[in-house]
């Protein structure tokens, strides 16, 4: 287990600033060094624009783990009609007036609450976020086996670190679809990179679908799925320390001439 440096008090803005290795930076790598480069390294890179996704979890996460915060983060945008010219520049008044917040429309907040209210009311999940821990914590340490810099901020961890609990939405938690999420987005790797830091010994999802009913399930990660993501964490480690000391940065299919490509499957001609 590293040696963390704590940061209270931290703002999420804060932390994504850090310039230091996080789970979804090493996710960069599934595709390849050269896509992380672009998006994390390279010096002329774009500030990325949220997805609608990320800030419908970015409002959850509020409104579930920090709700005395909401009223200072969110600013919940009046229903207008954007097609006519009064309107476009109501809600572009509205907006600047609001700037620097997470601006939601109504319907959106709606669900937001809807959501935090289906999770506070799942037992399992509600037990697990009225223990005594941490919410948004940062952490930073420094790999000690490449020198490279790493963040880390989880969702909640109870106050001797011994379990970690993530909140994520989703279309669908059953556990057969849910386990395709986990693999798809790369989670196992998100637990075992908490884990191995904080030196956990669980972690625990809880999956909000995002539409009506916001069915709930709260799902504890394998054993050998946190030595899949551990796996996954070393490979992706050691090719981030190469290409920092050699300066390439290659894509999907490497430098060199790629196996010959065919047609998929599917097509006939």
């Amino acid at each position: 287990m590293p040696t963390l440096t704590p940061h209270p008090g931290l703002t999420i803005e804060a932390y994504h600033a850090m310039a230091a290795v996080s789970p979804s930076r090493l996710k960069a790598f599934a595709r390849s060094p050269l896509h992380y480069w672009a998006a994390h390294e390279a010096p002329d890179r774009p500030t990325p624009e949220p997805t609608d996704a990320m800030q419908l979890g970015t409002a959850l996460h509020l409104a579930v783990l920090e709700p005395q915060l909401w009223s200072q983060e969110v600013a919940v945008r009046p229903a207008i009609d954007r097609r006519t010219k009064a309107g476009k520049q109501a809600a572009e008044e509205f907006d600047a007036e609001h700037a620097g917040k997470l601006i939601l429309s109504e319907d959106d907040a709606a669900r937001v609450q809807a959501m935090a209210t289906a999770i506070h009311a799942h037992q399992a999940a509600h037990f697990l976020l009225e223990q005594e821990g941490h919410r948004e914590s940062s952490y930073t340490w420094t790999d000690p086996t490449y020198g490279i810099a790493c963040k880390t901020r989880p969702d909640w961890h109870s106050a001797d670190r011994r379990l970690i609990v993530d909140l994520k939405t989703t279309q669908d938690c059953s556990r057969k679809e849910f386990t395709r999420s986990i693999a798809k987005y790369g989670y196992h790797l998100q637990a075992a990179w908490n884990t191995q830091a904080l030196g956990a010994e669980q972690f625990l999802i809880i999956a909000v679908e995002s539409q009506r009913p916001y069915a709930v399930a709260v799902y504890p990660i394998a054993a050998e799925a946190l030595a899949a993501g551990a796996r996954r964490i070393d490979r992706a480690m050691e090719a981030l320390a190469q290409c920092r000391a050699t300066g390439v940065w290659p894509g999907p299919e490497g430098s060199l001439i790629a196996e010959p490509i065919n047609l998929p499957g599917w097509c006939d001609d």
